[in-house]
């Protein structure tokens, strides 16, 4: 018998003298006091008492002498990439926006391409064509842009198409959208519905003074007001679908952050049927770089979140913060997934769209995927146990290699690590989830799932 390599021990905030055994690939959780702490960290195996090792045993703390862990994530990592039964697919249904963020990603200033009908026929027909190749039980369309209800038409005539091919062919469909929220009135709200919308995601980035100077409409005009407005709406609906509040964070409007919360929870505008969720704003990308320096370093990002998850349920707010395992980064690594520019080229990440290196293919007129590009093959054939630094990494079931964006931004290959919200994020989440458990057990319920609770 062996020690897990995916041990990770993580001091407790609550007890100086306790630690939080977590297993990153089992997804167990383990108060532990000091002295076991020691003995695992030291690979003392023979000094853990019988019942620990017996609780260790069943857990996954301990394994079989002869087990390679990699070996089940070499399996999972390929599963999860070609045996999905679910289409993922990105509509970018133009780059054209009516707000002029001071971060965004995306050099919308020199890109104005809307699509078409003709381009949209294009990408319904590659969608059907792949659910029926996959074989797949379901189909998921995000709306995205720009701003996605600049061409509003376009997206609801593609969610109509695929919605009744999805309906003929028994599979379930699923709409999704990111907007900033300006555009969207109870009419659209009820379409989305329609077509059985599952998320929401509008982005608010602060009071309304901060969020002003730094989402504004092209003439300048903050657009705080309207985004209010329009959450507002989307409360008064009964059946509204799962709404997401997304504050973009850094530097400039952390300590604002917390006015946000208080104004959106239980004794402002009273949004807590709604979630919030927390982006980290990167400067990556070549049109955002130079805002790189107001961004926060990998190190910083745990401390900064859990504050905040600490916070946001003080204001009312459900949080589900929970370390997940994830034997590829996103969803992009998948083979069913893809982002659709506005004129049906074809990439994996929507940062990457209109970047020349990273483009996957181009649909033609049938909607079948061309000749698709070595950067396809170069993308799909990312193995992070190829790469020595992820392969010995204790956090790899819980990132699954990193980002491939993070990765050729830094190091201009997408075969390196690309972490991001990972190392110092995941001890705090845990910490976050452990402390859930205490509280729940205080109140008269059991800890169930995969998570064992051994509170000492």
């Amino acid at each position: 018998m062996k020690f897990s390599r995916y041990n990770l021990i993580i001091p407790s905030e609550n007890d100086t003298e306790g630690y939080i055994l977590f297993n990153t690939f089992t997804g167990n959780c383990i108060d532990i006091g000091s002295d076991t702490a020691r003995k695992i960290e030291s690979n003392e195996l023979e000094e853990i008492n019988q019942d620990e090792r017996d609780l260790f045993t069943k857990t996954g703390v301990i394994v079989e002498s002869n087990v390679d862990e990699r070996k089940y994530i070499s399996y999972l990592n390929s599963h999860a990439k070609f045996s999905t039964k679910s289409i993922n697919s990105t509509a970018l249904l133009t780059w054209a926006c009516n707000l002029k963020c001071v971060y965004c990603f995306e050099d919308f200033e020199s890109k104005s391409a809307v699509m078409t009908t003709d381009e949209a026929n294009r990408y319904i027909s590659f969608l059907k064509m792949l659910a029926k190749e996959k074989n797949a039980q379901s189909v998921n369309v995000l709306l995205f842009g720009g701003e996605p209800l600049v061409n509003a038409d376009i997206g609801f005539y593609i969610l109509e198409k695929m919605q009744a091919f999805c309906k003929e062919n028994k599979m379930s469909f699923f709409n999704s959208i990111i907007t900033n929220g300006t555009l969207l009135n109870e009419d659209i709200i009820h379409k989305l519905i329609e077509y059985n919308c599952a998320t929401i995601q509008i982005t608010l980035d602060g009071v309304k003074l901060v969020h002003d100077s730094r989402r504004m409409y092209k003439n300048g005009n903050g657009s705080f007001d309207d985004i209010i407005n329009t959450l507002n709406s989307l409360k008064r609906i009964d059946n509204s679908p799962p709404t997401v509040i997304r504050i973009n964070i850094d530097k400039t409007n952390i300590s604002d952050t917390y006015e946000l919360l208080a104004l959106l929870g239980l004794q402002g505008y009273d949004f807590t049927k709604f979630t919030v969720d927390f982006g980290i704003v990167r400067g990556g990308t070549e049109a955002c770089s130079g805002y790189s320096s107001n961004c926060f370093v990998e190190s910083e990002i745990g401390e900064v979140l859990y504050d905040l998850w600490v916070f946001a349920e003080q204001q009312g707010f459900r949080n589900n913060i929970k370390p997940m395992r994830r034997f590829i980064y996103c969803g992009l690594y998948s083979d069913n997934q893809f982002t659709i520019a506005p004129n049906c080229d074809v990439y994996k990440c929507w940062e990457h769209v209109g970047q020349k290196e990273h483009l996957m293919g181009k649909l033609d007129e049938k909607g079948s995927l061309s000749m698709p590009t070595y950067a396809f093959y170069d993308w799909m054939s990312v193995d992070p146990l190829k790469n020595f630094e992820c392969s010995e990494c204790v956090y790899l079931p819980t990132c699954g290699g990193g980002c491939g964006v993070i990765s050729y931004n830094e190091t201009g290959t997408y075969h390196s690590t690309g972490c991001f919200k990972i190392k110092g994020t995941v001890e705090k989440q845990v910490i976050k989830y452990a402390e859930g458990i205490i509280v729940a057990n205080k109140k008269g319920h059991l800890c169930t799932g995969k998570h064992e609770c051994n509170n000492k």
